[in-house]
């Protein structure tokens, strides 16, 4: 396991739960974080209480769920606070499904609304108690409190000591470069989102992918492709999708159609709740490699430092204003919050199109080490083991990159590079760049002061 997971600390001041009387509950959540002990960034009431109820009692039901491999559960799911809005994210056991609610304030009634992004302990006895909320009670909901310290009256410490996953590390990483590729494909209402959900065969999953497609004011599915459809793997991983719809005004659904990825977004008056699913039920985001071209450039490298002194915990990020402060391109901030995202510096939401800034509570600083590819791509360029052969013209060149036994040759393409070696010749780029292909692109960028091999 210690190969696989980094040990980390969690220190919560009390446990999760609702207290309070049965007219007028308060719903506390004990946070954690890396920064501070317990920082309170929130504190108000709930409007629509079974509203929020249902989206968190389903974002629990991802990260308590395991689609494919069981493993163990990271049940701690990350929030972040801004003056526009309060998000929790995570992932399934499997770290195949990426769930995210966004809570608005116009269904948050602030007396404390500040910035931050820590841990919130999601217990058993909290979801106990959401499944028990009612629309007709006042409900409080509050995210680190100071008055709770660790000795504090009849309130003790829950400390326990946990295996940090690294494939959440690496999830948050990948899931911020398949989202701005997301485009949107479906959108119905909630009573069609009703009935679509009805009629999902959950109890029977067939083996072969699924195809749902818009028809009419509706979304039916299929076993068959078809134009506008969007491919599903693995339908089990929609079980939470029932419940989640029941008091939603709309449902939209986005598609990523190159990968296979698909996004399902749940809109309530509220706030709204994302389900991003990876392209195959075997394949968790933590392994995708999306981002390793990314982390590869160095178009952004410059840029990055500037642009990351302009975050403030914006809810939108404006591109246009960061440029304008920066004095940097459009591209080179686009390039550098990128960067950022796959540093879980930056998320994406599709909705607005735009990245948000949160700071995960996991020490981010070596997030490349976390990327094996990438280090081999680096040892191969330190080996001298990347030639040039030729360059057509400014976005197409060929090297040969030497293997273990073969020499392998890479086609650097506007359109898709591609590489002999039998990793890219099975997977075909879906799951990211080979190590050759990165270690050609890094090459790239310094050609002009390497010879050309004859």
């Amino acid at each position: 396991m210690s190969a696989s997971a980094l040990n980390y600390t969690y220190r919560y001041p009390y446990a999760s739960g609702v207290v309070g009387s049965a007219g007028a509950q308060s719903l506390r959540l004990a946070t954690c974080s890396s920064g501070h002990e317990h920082p309170p960034f929130f504190q108000g009431r709930i409007e629509q209480p079974r509203s929020v109820a249902d989206m968190l009692l389903a974002l629990l039901d991802v990260v308590r769920s395991h689609y494919f491999l069981p493993r163990p559960p990271q049940m701690d799911p990350v929030v972040t606070s801004n003056e526009a809005m309060l998000r929790f994210e995570g992932f399934s056991g499997c770290c195949g499904v990426y769930v995210r609610v966004d809570l608005d304030t116009a269904g948050l009634q602030a007396e404390r609304l500040g910035r931050g992004t820590t841990n919130v302990d999601f217990n058993l006895p909290m979801r106990a108690a959401l499944m028990r909320l009612q629309d007709n009670e006042r409900v409080e909901f509050s995210v680190g409190r100071e008055a709770f310290a660790l000795s504090h009256g009849a309130e003790r410490v829950v400390e326990k000591k946990v295996s940090l996953p690294l494939r959440w590390i690496k999830g948050f990483s990948e899931v911020q470069a398949y989202q701005p590729r997301l485009l949107l494909m479906a959108d119905v209402n909630g009573v069609e989102a009703r009935h679509f959900a009805r009629s999902l065969p959950l109890g029977s999953v067939p083996r072969q992918p699924s195809f749902a497609i818009q028809s009419g004011s509706g979304l039916r599915l299929s076993q068959r492709p078809a134009t506008g459809a969007v491919r599903i793997s693995g339908l089990q991983r929609l079980r939470t999708l029932p419940g989640l719809v029941q008091r939603a005004e709309r449902l939209r659904l986005w598609s990523d159609a190159t990968a296979g990825a698909s996004a399902w977004e749940v809109i309530f008056p509220v706030g709204r709740v994302t389900l991003l699913v990876s392209p195959e039920a075997q394949r968790g985001f933590s392994g995708e490699g999306q981002v390793l071209e990314t982390l590869a450039g160095s178009a952004w490298q410059q840029a990055l430092p500037r642009v990351r002194a302009e975050l403030r915990w914006q809810n939108e990020i404006d591109v246009g204003r960061v440029a304008a402060a920066t004095r940097l391109s459009i591209t080179e901030v686009e390039g550098a919050l990128a960067a950022l995202g796959a540093r879980g510096l930056a998320g994406y939401d599709r909705a607005t199109g735009r990245y948000f800034h949160r700071e995960l509570p996991f020490d981010l600083d070596r997030v490349e080490a976390l990327q094996p590819r990438l280090l081999d791509a680096r040892e191969l360029l330190a080996g001298s083991k990347v030639r040039l052969l030729q360059t057509i013209d400014a976005g197409s060149h060929d090297f040969a990159v030497d293997g273990r036994e073969v020499v392998h040759h890479v086609r650097l393409r506007a359109g898709q590079d591609r590489c002999s070696c039998p990793w890219f010749s099975k997977l075909q780029g879906e799951r990211g760049p080979c190590k050759h292909i990165l270690a050609a692109r890094l090459f790239l960028d310094g050609a002009a002061v390497v010879p050309v091999s004859p």
